[in-house]
């Protein structure tokens, strides 16, 4: 891949993280401003994640099936989001909530070309390549973040009109998205080059060697186990945590401390800086063999003691700090869940060998736990969770959100329970093997299964670097469109798997030329 196509990705990521610190802190105001509810307000941020969760699997197919480019599917994202963004704008000229709800969904549509930038990394980046070209674009949404308090401080000092149709600091937030999404369609369509699309020569190696893919049945009988229905639920859970705050902050903190967009999207900002720390010490006891259900334990303690410092905490007398810590004391947590939990998620996968054809969608399955939270919660916090101004002050607690925000550290107590029942079950369930081929001495058995592993390793590789799987796996740890990184194990395994690719590769390019040669000599 190109340098110019790079920088071209870089700044997507960019506009798109800048686009979320803009929109995040000041949609509340617009809503209200316009005679909208918090109920509607969370709806909007809910039908946002929806779009963006269903049109995934549609630019994922024009991409497989229809093979248009990726600079076309681009564009059309694009034009989506600046159709979006102008509704967005125009919404404070006919004062309708309903255009605002039809603004974000049209920008959700847009929003899910992040996927592409998966699926063209995985298409254009050597495999070995990838993780460093994937921090350079996660680097560039934190440089977005960073900048988000910048931006709305400068947004917020409009106060204007063009034509006739008055500029505030509200519905400009449309102007630049479109502004925005517009430069980069331009650059987009002049630089991004196409990736190539190489055909598998595993195909050529003996998919015939793959088993029969599994009935419907023993899929659900998979997803209901606990090996795999556990990191489900704790993915969803994480997300949820993480949606109580971005729903949650800039209503509650303009009733109790006055705050605007501005000192909003400072805390946001600075939680992008929490999460990068916490992601780097992380990776550092990863690298320093710390199993994954440790720091899976350690993310949801923190979700725990975050969470249920929020409900707590804020109440309409309390202190800027009050607000501030509990969040980022949650948002530290995210990093030791998502990586850890993924990694932990494929060994299991890896370790049936009947899902051996289905790597892609279990993956797929693990993106759609976190995205589906993504879109359900907003709705069910803005609803449920947050007090309206006059319940604070006829309560006699004079807490900003309702008992049901404690649902963030209930579903992570419940994510620790699961994982000492897992973690017990899978201790006696070894003692038991132990004692088998300790009475049995089962070493035809570990024959046995060396050869299976063998003969299925074509499908697996298949799978594993296959462009659903890469985005899949990647989409599954995101948070505010930050991408978490490998784990150790995951590297380790991937590495291997690299070395078995690149063996079967070199395989084919022989027996391509045994075939030439016989056919000379014919």
């Amino acid at each position: 891949m190109s340098t110019t196509s790079l920088a071209v990705l870089a700044l997507i990521s960019l506009v798109d993280s800048i686009s979320y610190m803009a929109v995040s802190p000041s949609l509340i105001f617009y809503v209200l401003e316009q005679g909208g509810s918090k109920e509607q307000y969370g709806l909007i941020i809910s039908i946002f994640s929806f779009a963006s969760f269903a049109t995934k699997p549609v630019y994922g197919f024009l991409v497989d099936q229809v093979h248009l480019k990726f600079r076309t599917i681009y564009i059309i994202s694009f034009c989506l989001s600046i159709s979006g963004a102008w509704i967005y704008f125009m919404a404070s000229s006919v004062e309708r909530v309903s255009m605002i709800l039809i603004g974000r969904f049209l920008g959700g549509l847009g929003a899910a070309n992040q996927a592409l930038g998966y699926a063209y990394l995985a298409l254009s980046m050597p495999q070995e390549l990838q993780t460093r070209t994937n921090a350079i674009l996660f680097m560039s949404r934190i440089v977005g973040m960073a900048t988000g308090p910048g931006i709305n401080s400068l947004l917020g000092e409009v106060d204007t009109s063009i034509l006739g149709m008055p500029i505030d600091p509200l519905n400009i937030v449309g102007l630049l998205l479109a502004a925005m999404n517009a430069l980069v369609a331009l650059l987009t369509f002049l630089f991004l080059s196409e990736p190539p699309r190489k055909e598998s020569k595993l195909s050529s190696l003996g998919t015939a060697t793959s088993q029969s893919s599994p009935s419907l049945l023993y899929y659900l009988d998979i997803i209901l186990s606990i090996e795999i229905l556990l990191p489900l639920f704790i993915m969803f859970s994480a997300v949820a945590a993480f949606q109580l705050i971005e729903t949650a902050l800039p209503p509650v903190t303009s009733h109790s401390l006055g705050w605007g967009p501005v000192q909003a999207s400072a805390v946001l900002g600075g939680s992008s800086i929490i999460v990068f720390g916490s992601m780097l010490f992380v990776m550092i006891l990863s690298s320093k063999s710390v199993k994954d259900i440790v720091l899976i334990v350690i993310g949801n303690l923190l979700f725990i003691v975050g969470g249920t410092a929020i409900y707590l905490l804020w109440t309409d007398e309390s202190h800027i700090c009050h607000f501030v810590v509990p969040v980022m004391i949650a948002i530290a947590g995210f990093p030791f869940v998502g990586s850890p939990n993924r990694s932990s998620y494929t060994k299991t996968v890896k370790g049936k060998p009947e899902l051996e054809n289905s790597q892609a969608m279990m993956q797929a399955l693990l993106s759609m736990a976190a995205d589906v939270a993504g879109f359900i919660t907003p709705t069910f916090v803005a609803t449920f969770v947050i007090r309206t101004p006059e319940e604070v002050e006829s309560s006699g607690d004079h807490r900003e959100l309702t008992p049901l925000a404690l649902y963030a550290p209930f579903f992570s107590t419940i994510s620790l329970l699961g994982l000492c029942y897992k973690h017990f079950r899978k201790q006696k369930r070894t003692e038991q093997q132990q004692e088998e081929e300790l009475a049995g001495e089962g070493t035809p058995l570990v024959g046995s299964s060396t050869r299976t592993r063998r003969r299925s390793s074509v499908v697996e590789l298949e799978q594993e670097f296959s462009r659903r799987n890469e985005v899949a796996r990647r989409s599954s740890a995101e948070m505010m469109g930050l991408c978490a990184f490998d784990t150790r194990d995951e590297k380790e395994s991937r590495e291997k798997m690299l070395l078995d690719l690149q063996l079967l590769d070199s395989l084919g390019e022989l027996d391509f030329e045994e075939e030439g040669c016989a056919c000379i000599e014919e």
